[in-house]
C-alpha cells in the first residue's frame, strides 16, 4: 500500500507499529527518495512542547528514561500493548533523549488512562511530561509539519525512523524474556498485558 501511495505521486503516513523488515523498509525508503516523496509514522506524541523541550536541551547524557502508556479501553484486537502504545514511549525515547537509557516501560489496556514518561538520575526524577495533561494540538502539528516537510530531514519520523522503534520494541520484549529481572536502580513495574 505504501508503494502503491509513491507510485500514485503521494506522501504516505504509516500507521504504527511498522512491521516491514529492514529489507522492505530499505526498498521502500530507495523509492520514496526517487520519486520525491515523503514517508512518515504518526508519533504524535513527540511534537507536544514538553517533548521538543527535551530534544532541544539534548536531554540524556547518563539518565534513566522511562515511560507508561495505559489505557482505559481495551487495544486493537490481537496487538499487544507495547506494540501498540510502547511505540509512542519508544519514539519520544529515541527522539528527544536518545542518549538516554532505557530503564522501564509499561503499557497495558483496560487500566486507568495514565500515559506519561520521565527522566531520572540516580534514583531522583529530573524530568516528566503527563502526556494526557493539557489540550495541545499534537495531531493538527503533526499534519502540518509533514505538509510542509519537503525533505527526509525535515521530517525526521520516516520510514528508517519507524523501522528502529520497531527494532526497539522487539529488543525491549526480547531483554525482558531472556534476562532475570533484577531489582532496577529506579522502582519501576515492567508490564505488557495483551488484549
Amino acid at each position: 500500500m505504501v508503494e502503491a501511495g509513491f507510485d500514485a505521486g503521494l506522501d504516505v503516513v504509516i500507521e504504527k507499529p511498522w512491521l516491514a523488515s529492514d529489507a522492505v523498509t530499505q526498498r521502500l525508503d530507495a523509492i520514496r527518495t526517487a520519486k520525491g516523496k515523503l514517508a512518515a509514522g504518526h508519533y504524535e506524541y513527540c511534537l507536544l512542547n514538553a517533548v521538543e523541550a527535551w530534544r532541544d536541551r539534548q536531554a540524556g547524557d547518563g539518565l534513566r528514561f522511562g515511560g507508561r502508556m495505559n489505557q482505559q479501553r481495551p487495544g486493537r484486537t490481537g496487538l499487544p500493548a507495547l506494540d501498540n502504545l510502547g511505540t509512542h514511549l519508544f519514539s519520544i525515547h529515541e527522539y528527544a533523549a536518545p542518549r538516554s537509557m532505557i530503564a522501564s516501560i509499561e503499557c497495558s489496556y483496560q487500566q486507568p488512562d495514565d500515559r506519561r514518561v520521565w527522566l531520572d538520575d540516580g534514583g531522583r526524577r529530573v524530568a516528566e511530561v503527563d502526556l494526557l495533561a493539557g489540550d495541545e494540538p499534537i495531531i493538527q502539528r503533526f499534519v502540518t509539519r509533514f505538509e510542509n516537510a519537503r525533505l527526509e530531514e525535515e521530517f525526521p519520523w520516516g520510514l528508517r525512523f519507524a523501522r528502529k522503534i520497531t527494532a526497539d520494541v522487539a529488543e525491549w520484549r526480547r531483554s525482558l524474556a531472556t534476562h532475570a529481572r533484577p531489582a532496577p536502580p529506579i522502582p519501576t513495574r515492567r508490564t505488557e498485558a495483551h488484549p
